[in-house]
């Protein structure tokens, strides 16, 4: 049974709280404001900090960093970038810690969660060291504990503390080995340190990402040694991992534990488990519904006991490209450059030029590996995006349009050739080799169009075309996107010049005048006809206000 809620279904929620690809997160509580980060990796702006009141309903409200430090960060880096941050609240100021696996152990910080964060400080410099959570202990004294990437520094499953100044900003050691998962808890990892009635409490997933599970370890000495026990699993249930996430105490003395699993191209989403202590002072996550002793994730329960009622908090996904910066939920495929794109905030549209790289040994020819790709995550598991687009091209090879990305990809839109406009597909797979290829075509002399994706369960993808914004046309084959390294799939806009000439092309560009997202209905033809009445932007705003289409958080 993996369904356990109250009779009121107006007071339950259900998993995941946010199906979209916020892995590792990390959860805190200030007075009554929850803040949640999460693992970004070569995506910028990067860091994401979400808000919320009651630790069902999300936002996006900020990122904490703007830009990766390193020139190799101006093209994708699969991968790398950004891993599995912390965040905290100490003496006023809130600190996020995070490693860049290549670099080490990195630090922002402020005193104001939606507003201006610090630079990137390195807390120590160190190749491997991954995963870290600053603890600073009743006596003032602060400690780092982290985790090992064996690809970086050759082996893993293994805990460290370090001792770190009490500002939080300097690693003061080489830290001390406090646990070895090695024969136990293979691949230990994503640890975050807490004290309880004495006790020292790491919280960290074991097992693997896939197929793992949650342990606790626990010790009266911070430096160990620590007993361990297994405290949430699959069990019977269909939520596979169940893997890294934090504790979070609600105002009113509830507890609570945030995790994410794999959902393969939809990436790792976020659910939210009920947690109690048990007389021993260990705890269970989840409900043990089979009586092993284990705790197993709910699909549906209780919502927490907060302050707040009824929020009515949503991570917005749609955009109609009318302030002057871009939305939150949008993330470039690299750093970007202030020449690939301009927001025209009178006309309500996202003006993108045409950007090529430089065909030579050292360049993948692939779209997937384009910087100026503008992404956010899959939504949902099943919705409609549609996208209304204009084009203004005056070099052959220039290409724009839809995309959904990852290590199998698809791209949609419009090419221009010597003979003309074209409406092409684009399919390609990345694995030892990146084989790419148009897969369908056809001539149709316009310079703006209507681009749609349905997603299906699955993931399954179908994308359709109109010239009226009324009539849509099935264009193109069917696919099924694949995650990248660490990431799920992805969906957005881009203007490319596929020549194989290098720059950015100021004289070819498209214009989007939005980008909405809406949960699809039941069938196919009921989707596109629900989507076909509602998305268009002249309905929208022809009373000139403004008005965003919601994705609710579970389907």
């Amino acid at each position: 049974m993996q369904t356990i809620a109250d009779s009121n279904a107006e007071w339950n929620y259900k998993n995941p709280i946010i199906h979209a690809d916020y892995s590792d997160p990390d959860v805190i509580r200030v007075g009554n404001d929850y803040f949640l980060v999460a693992s970004s990796f070569n995506c910028v702006p990067g860091l994401p900090i979400l808000h919320s009141k009651d630790l069902v309903h999300w936002r996006i409200v900020n990122y904490a960093v703007k830009k990766l430090p390193s020139p190799e960060y101006d093209t994708p880096q699969i991968g790398k970038g950004i891993w599995a941050p912390a965040i905290r609240y100490h003496k006023g100021r809130f600190y996020v810690y995070f490693s860049i696996p290549d670099d080490g152990i990195f630090c922002c910080y402020t005193d104001d969660p939606f507003g201006k964060w610090s630079e990137m400080l390195l807390v120590k410099k160190a190749k491997g060291w991954i995963d870290p959570c600053p603890f600073w202990d009743d006596d003032g004294r602060a400690y780092l504990v982290n985790a090992f990437a064996k690809s970086r520094i050759g082996f893993n499953s293994k805990l460290c503390i370090s001792r770190l100044s009490e500002d939080g900003l300097k690693v003061l050691d080489e830290g001390k080995i406090v646990f070895d998962g090695t024969q136990t808890q293979p691949t230990i990892e994503g640890p975050k340190l807490y004290k309880r009635n004495g006790y020292y409490y790491i919280f960290a997933p074991a097992g693997g990402v896939k197929h793992g599970w949650q342990t606790v370890l626990r010790s009266k000495n911070i430096y160990g040694p620590y007993e361990e026990k297994i405290v949430m699993h699959q069990g019977n249930t269909a939520i596979n991992g169940p893997h890294q996430g934090a504790w979070v105490e609600t105002e009113n003395g509830e507890h609570w534990f945030v995790h994410f699993q794999d959902k393969g191209p939809y990436g790792r989403v976020v659910h939210l488990q009920p947690l109690t202590w048990l007389e021993d002072d260990w705890c269970i996550i989840g409900i043990d519904q089979n009586g092993d002793g284990i705790g197993e994730p709910v699909l549906e329960y209780k919502k927490p006991s907060t302050s707040e009622k009824g929020s009515t908090f949503f991570i917005e996904c749609s955009d109609h490209f009318d302030k002057k910066e871009l939305s939150l939920v949008w993330q470039w495929h690299a750093n970007p450059k202030d020449e690939w794109f301009y927001i025209d905030c009178e006309r309500s549209a996202l003006r993108l030029f045409a950007v090529g790289n430089k065909i030579s040994q050292d360049t993948i020819n692939s779209l997937f590996y384009m910087p100026n790709l503008l992404l956010q995550k899959i939504p949902a598991e099943t919705f409609v995006a549609t996208l209304k687009m204009r084009t203004n091209f005056s070099s052959f090879q220039s290409f724009a349009g839809l995309i959904v990305s990852g290590y199998r990809y698809s791209a949609i839109g419009l090419m221009k050739r010597e003979d003309g406009i074209w409406l092409v597909q684009i399919l390609g797979e990345i694995s030892e080799n990146v084989v790419e290829k148009i897969v369908e075509e056809k001539k149709v002399e316009a310079e703006k169009i209507y681009l749609r994706l349905l997603m299906q369960k699955g993931a399954l993808c179908r994308f359709s075309f109109s010239l009226d914004g009324k009539n849509f046309e099935e264009f193109g084959v069917e696919f099924i996107p694949k995650e990248d390294i660490w990431t799920g799939s992805k969906i957005g806009v881009f203007c490319l010049n596929m020549s194989g000439n290098e720059g950015t092309f100021k004289d070819d560009i498209a214009e989007f005048d939005y980008f909405i997202i809406d949960k699809a209905c039941k069938g196919r033809k009921m989707a596109y006809e629900k989507i076909k009445r509602a998305c268009q932007k002249e309905l929208f705003c022809k009373d000139g206000k403004q008005r965003h289409c919601k994705v609710s958080r579970t389907y």
